[in-house]
């Protein structure tokens, strides 16, 4: 099953088994017993999945809205003090499900809470459902933006991955390639530059090669260290 309809299937199941829940008069009293056994089941849940996967954003997910969900429907419902919660919790399942389960929870809410608003309307009503339309698009932009920031996470972590084994690549060449070799040219021409076989004019141009030999070597001990340096950063 794609992870978005899970998350979607959960946010359903969480929306309306809890306003069933605190509209059923024969469960009601019992509302700090369910409370309780959510916080329960979560900690427990932690244990079980860890904090740093899939299964555990779910579960977190689940739970917050659960948990919001009692707290406003218990408080009077569109009418509560506490309505607001409702705009974190937004923001909170941008960040924890897709950005776009923002706007079905408030498409969602807003359906529930209407029906209690068409039976007693009054100003503050309209404006906490309306002040939670307007946050929903904000709070899928937030989610949209912490998932590109992720990713771009993601791509510089990879970048700084490859330029470590380039470092590591290059330190090795320079250490069992290039220097070695240098070396053994050096020696080459200074042989032959201490024979006095070869005519002058050959001779200086020998010895200006062996000169840039010698530069070239001092350059890649210089980067070697330069490098190595880096590294240790």
């Amino acid at each position: 099953m794609p992870i978005f309809i899970l998350h979607t299937l959960f946010l359903f199941l969480s929306v309306g088994l809890t306003f069933l829940w605190t509209q059923n008069p024969s469960l009601t009293p019992y509302n700090l017993q369910a409370v309780g056994l959510i916080i329960l089941f979560y900690f427990a849940g932690k244990l079980v999945s860890g904090s740093r996967n899939r299964l555990a954003a779910s579960l977190d997910a689940v739970i917050f809205t659960i948990l919001t969900l009692f707290l406003i429907t218990t408080t009077g419902g569109v009418h509560s003090p506490i309505f607001f919660l409702l705009y974190f919790l937004l923001f909170a399942l941008s960040l924890l499900f897709e950005p776009v389960q923002s706007i079905i929870l408030s498409l969602l809410l807003i359906a529930l809470f209407g029906y209690d608003l068409s039976l007693n309307f009054d100003n503050l009503a309209l404006i906490n459902l309306t002040t939670l339309l307007l946050t929903t698009p904000i709070a899928m932009i937030f989610g949209r933006k912490y998932l590109q920031t992720l990713e771009d996470l993601g791509k510089i972590k990879q970048l700084t991955k490859v330029i470590s084994e380039e470092e590591t690549d290059t330190l090795l060449w320079l250490s069992t390639k290039a220097k070695p070799t240098l070396i053994n040219l050096l020696d080459t021409t200074s042989l032959i530059i201490s024979s006095n076989l070869l005519p002058y004019a050959l001779q200086q141009k020998l010895k200006s090669l062996h000169q840039d030999l010698v530069t070239l070597h001092q350059s890649a001990a210089s980067l070697e260290k330069e490098i190595d340096e880096a590294s240790e950063e």
